[in-house]
């Protein structure tokens, strides 16, 4: 072999080894990275003619397992889903009270129940009287701002729905210029940005990554096509405040993409099932609107069990007692809404021109009567603790009181919570699990890098070794002559 190539073949070892510590030196340094994935120099045999001459670099890679990757994608969107649940049943958790808790729906019930019958034993006292209508005026009270506040959570709901299709939608218009590029422009740093790119669009909306000729293809869970060599835009309109009676296309946007429905929960063939996409809109439109019939049934529920004419003789046959909804009739069936306007009746309350003597006296009392009289109060303790068919979302195949009505609702909430809270931390659980898989096997360990440091360090000085070894024969040669 002569000089020229035994140069030429280790000046080769060094540019390779050269390239290979710097992309190990690269995978050490991004080991805690997101979404970096492992490099990988490729060497293979240069040849001259039919000659092997040295070495040269084919190409640096990064390291992928679509398999892997798919099924992390999907857990990713499943996880994603679940907390998005998850979040929204504990904040009306926290709105209904832990069972038992002073400020919870119960207690407010209880604190009222055992008002009336402070005030059925002491009639005389003022006092006693107007704790009723404090109790009375804090339970109507907190069962209009619940489904108030949950008027809210779904206005904050379909903002959130708008912010997440903007942000797929940059993300889609960014991934559209990535596949733009050439073959020689598709490095592995163009790579990692697409593949991150795709996990910020999965965790909103699911999807199946198809790689193709210097790009890829994205098909959502409901096999409509985000991304193939143009973008295709998720289409939804924000509603701004969202009412009790607004529902999804009524006038509620839905989701589509260039004009197919692919709305979550809209019945549509396409319609995406995971993601926080799927998880916002089932807020918007089914846990909240279910949590709003049932206070709407407990409103109802307050308003006719007072308005039985027997209840209070004195006050006009056939129209509200205790509780209105604003009106002077009670309802008919289970009003949407109802609960947005529960409150005391203005007879009764002070701070509405009323009277507390009513209390005693009755809702159609001109002025008081006698002071000891407590049936009146008696009559009140009744109708609230009677027995009477549940309605509405409400609706079992029993009866209950009031306070037992209250509870069973609690306890809907309470159960929900819990079942979302659960199927969040196992679909986290399997998530993480999938990430850690796909890390294992796309990802940097730093101590393996390490390793390969140490042997790319001693190809380096084997090849270095031989260059200066055939400097020395040379030298000594050229000292010959």
């Amino acid at each position: 072999m002569s000089f020229s190539s035994t140069l030429s073949i280790a000046t080769s070892g060094l540019t390779a080894a050269s390239i290979r510590a710097r992309a190990t030196a690269e995978n050490i340094a991004n080991a805690n990275t997101d979404g970096y994935t492992r490099r990988v120099v490729t060497v293979e045999e240069r040849r001259v003619g039919p000659s092997i001459n040295g070495v040269r670099v084919a190409n640096i890679s990064n390291v992928t397992n679509e398999f892997l990757t798919t099924e992390r994608l999907r857990l990713d969107a499943d996880s994603s889903f679940a907390s998005t649940r998850a979040s929204a049943a504990e904040k009306l958790m926290t709105l209904v009270g832990e069972p038992g808790a002073d400020n919870g729906l119960f207690s407010l019930y209880a604190n009222f129940e055992n008002a009336l019958r402070d005030a059925a034993a002491t009639p005389e006292s003022d006092l006693l009287l107007r704790g009723v209508v404090d109790k009375g005026r804090a339970l109507a009270t907190n069962i209009q701002n619940m489904s108030r506040a949950a008027d809210q959570q779904r206005a904050t709901a379909d903002r959130q729905i708008g912010l997440a299709v903007e942000e797929v939608n940059a993300s889609l218009k960014r991934l559209e210029e990535l596949n733009a590029l050439p073959a020689s422009k598709t490095t592995p740093e163009v790579i990692d940005e697409r593949q991150r790119l795709v996990n910020s669009i999965n965790e909103k909306i699911p999807v199946t990554m198809q790689i193709r000729d210097n790009g890829i293809n994205l098909i959502t869970d409901g096999g409509a096509f985000l991304l193939t060599e143009r973008a295709q835009y998720l289409d939804f309109t924000p509603a701004g405040n969202v009412g009790r009676t607004q529902t999804l296309g009524s006038p509620l946007s839905g989701l589509s993409i260039n004009g197919v429905d692919i709305t979550p929960g809209g019945g549509a063939g396409q319609q995406t099932r995971s993601g926080e996409l799927a998880g916002l809109f089932e807020v918007r439109d089914t846990i909240l609107p279910d949590f709003q019939d049932q206070l709407d049934a407990l409103a109802t529920d307050l308003i006719n069990r007072f308005a039985d004419d027997t209840v209070d003789p004195t006050k006009t046959a056939g129209q509200s007692g205790l509780f209105t909804d604003g009106t002077t009739t009670p309802p008919t069936g289970v009003p949407l809404g109802i609960a947005n306007s529960l409150q005391i009746n203005a007879a009764v309350d002070p701070q509405k021109g009323g009277a507390t003597y009513r209390l005693r006296d009755g809702i159609g009392a001109t002025s008081p009567g006698a002071t000891g009289n407590g049936d009146q109060l008696n009559r009140y303790i009744s109708a609230f603790t009677s027995q009477r068919t549940t309605i509405g979302a409400l609706a079992t195949s029993g009866t209950r009181s009031a306070s037992e009505l209250a509870a069973d609702m609690s306890s809907n909430i309470s159960f929900q919570e819990r079942d979302y809270s659960e199927s969040s931390l196992f679909a986290s659980t399997r998530a993480e699990a999938a990430t850690e898989a796909e890390f294992a096997a796309t990802g940097v360990d730093t101590d393996t890098e390490l390793q390969q440091l140490l042997l790319i360090e001693q190809a380096y000085a084997a090849n270095a070794r031989v260059i200066q070894i055939a400097g020395q024969m040379i030298d000594e040669l050229m000292g010959l002559i």
